[in-house]
């Protein structure tokens, strides 16, 4: 066996993760770019097509492939995102190995399934919709937005026995301080901006968690 088979089967026997993804087969660019944008936005990462959850090869079907997987970085993900591909032939069957690179200046879009243009992130082994709110401390963090705590400080004592939940979703910190929608966007954009908060994602999707308050 050569090197690049034996490394690449370890790879694949480690299962997926925050930097890897299978996939059975790309039928849907679509589809496939919010992978890709979530790889954008995080650390990196590589999808390998032609290889099942379980890390059964399969191998690809047809050349096809190649252009779904140009159009979903190219016209599917906005801005464009910096990708090789790379086939491999494993156990006589050829699969594809698409090197996605981290994207440190700007946020790469895809489309939702209704369409929309969304920001996704990679967390462990899932991709991850991210809020407004996401996108907007990333652009404050990235500007080196300069953030007044002046008004977490004013409900300080409320923040404080709210900071005993290890995690909570926006509604539940809106309905605690009791505030409209707009006021609780506000103070939560600040906590994150500042340190205190960070985003955190399960099932329910986007929640938050308390790191240093």
């Amino acid at each position: 066996m050569e090197f690049e088979e034996y490394n690449l089967l370890k790879r694949i026997s480690e299962g997926e993760g925050q930097q890897l993804d299978f996939k059975y087969a790309i039928t849907d660019s679509k589809k496939i770019a919010r992978s890709i944008s979530a790889f954008a936005n995080s650390d990196g990462g590589i999808l390998l097509i032609g290889v099942k959850d379980n890390g059964k090869i399969v191998g690809i079907k047809t050349e096809e492939e190649y252009y779904m997987i140009e159009q979903a970085a190219l016209l599917y993900c906005k801005p464009n995102v910096n990708y090789n591909v790379i086939t491999h032939k494993i156990e006589n069957k050829e699969i594809l190995e698409v090197i996605v690179y981290s994207s440190s200046d700007k946020l790469i879009y895809a489309p939702d399934e209704h369409g929309n243009w969304t920001v996704y992130i990679r967390k462990n082994d899932k991709n991850c919709v991210t809020s407004s709110l996401y996108i907007d401390v990333w652009n404050a963090r990235h500007n080196n937005d300069i953030v007044s705590i002046d008004e977490i400080m004013s409900i300080d004592e409320k923040i404080r026995n709210f900071s005993s939940k290890e995690s909570f979703s926006f509604k539940e910190l809106q309905t605690f301080l009791k505030i409209d929608y707009n006021e609780c966007y506000i103070i939560l954009f600040k906590l994150i901006v500042v340190g205190w908060v960070e985003f955190i994602y399960d099932e329910e999707g986007e929640k938050y968690k308390w790191i240093n308050y």
